[in-house]
This record gives structure tokens, C-alpha cells and sequence, in this order.
């Protein structure tokens, strides 16, 4: 069973028709995907437990990321411009494995806040929403 590091892993994002490297990423989040599912009890269940059923779907989640931001770069204002016109957008992580596994996904909204800080540089908040599940290597 390997460690993966973390150093060298890269969140791509459509530029033109280019998945392009997103520059001064601090930290990301990948997505928490979640099977949906419904409460399944009924009167003659005598456990005390409460019994969930599978719906089919699974909820893809968000991806979050910190980063150094720079106003100025192409690359950042992609985010400010889907604020402002918003659209669905196809993103990919390459995780600095041996393999160097990837994870696509379609982007569908943004959010995106930020930290002005004496003692630090200036920072962006971004989270995407993914449209409906990560593709995860089988």
C-alpha cells in the first residue's frame, strides 16, 4: 500500500478548450460524494434500528481549494468571469501519484471569497460544484 504525497498534485480547468493547470494552489478538497437514500422503516419492523434503501443517485459533492490569489491572472479571473456569466466548465485533479491518477469533472457554479491578511499574501476561497459524479479510475 503506497502513501501518495500531495506535492505535485494539480487541479486542472477548461481555458479555450485547454485543461490548463490552476497556478498557486495551497490546499485542495476533493469532493464528498454521497449515495442518496431514503428512511425505510415501517410498523412491523421490531428492530431498533432504522433500515435505509439505496435511491440510485449519488449526490458528486464540491471540490474547495485554497489558493494565492492574483487578481490579474487569466487563470484566476476564469472564476470571477463564471460569477458573473455563469457556466458549466470541465476541471480534472492529477494526483502525484506513481500512476498519476485522474479525477474529471464537469463544474457546474462557483463560489469564491477570499482573506486579506497583514501577515500574509492575499488568498481566494473557490468551491465548484460537481455536476453530477466524478469520473474515479476503475
Amino acid at each position: 500500500m503506497a502513501k501518495v504525497k500531495c506535492k505535485g498534485t494539480v487541479l486542472q480547468q477548461d481555458i479555450a478548450s485547454t485543461l490548463t493547470d490552476i497556478a498557486q494552489i495551497i490546499s485542495i478538497e476533493l469532493p464528498e460524494a454521497e449515495n442518496e437514500t431514503y428512511e425505510a422503516d415501517t410498523l412491523d419492523n421490531s428492530g431498533a434500528g432504522i433500515p435505509y434503501e439505496l435511491t440510485g443517485r449519488t449526490e458528486g459533492g464540491s471540490v474547495s481549494f485554497e489558493m494565492f490569489f492574483d487578481p490579474a491572472l487569466a487563470g484566476h479571473q476564469e472564476f470571477t468571469d463564471k460569477l458573473t456569466t455563469p457556466a458549466d466548465d470541465s476541471y480534472k485533479i492529477i494526483f502525484a501519484d506513481s500512476g498519476t491518477t485522474e479525477w474529471a469533472f464537469t463544474g457546474s457554479g462557483v463560489s469564491l471569497g477570499g482573506t486579506v491578511d497583514l501577515a500574509d499574501g492575499l488568498k481566494a476561497n473557490v468551491t465548484i460544484k460537481v455536476d453530477g459524479i466524478v469520473t474515479y479510475p476503475t
